[in-house]
């Protein structure tokens, strides 16, 4: 079963341009085992769509780890990113390489 596990924005910069990436990370539990995955995209003065796929992370920490490896292969510097919790988001916190994300809320 796929549902939706939680949203996250990012913000990072390339050519001088400031970008926020709105995220939806989904979950998919099989065989007594939850995976996490999510896709976004963004385009930039060098290329028309440059999509970002993450698939079968086991953590949210890793799932947001394989992204900012993503944004910075691509050129882009990772600054900060804060979570939607509650229908509300949540404070920036910084990406500066050591960061943690505050834990996820299971939901029933």
């Amino acid at each position: 079963m796929i549902k939706e596990f939680n949203r996250f924005q990012l913000e990072a910069t390339k050519l001088g341009r400031s970008v926020v990436f709105q995220v939806t990370v989904f979950e998919k539990n099989e065989r007594n085992r939850r995976r996490l995955f999510a896709e976004t995209q963004c385009s930039d003065p060098l290329h028309f769509i440059i999509q970002f796929i993450i698939r079968e992370a086991p953590t949210f920490e890793d799932l947001l780890d394989k992204f900012v490896q993503q944004l910075t292969h691509r050129g882009f510097t990772p600054i900060r990113f804060r979570l939607r919790d509650g229908g509300r988001w949540g404070e920036w916190s910084p990406i500066d390489g050591s960061y943690s994300a505050p834990p996820a809320r299971e939901t029933a």
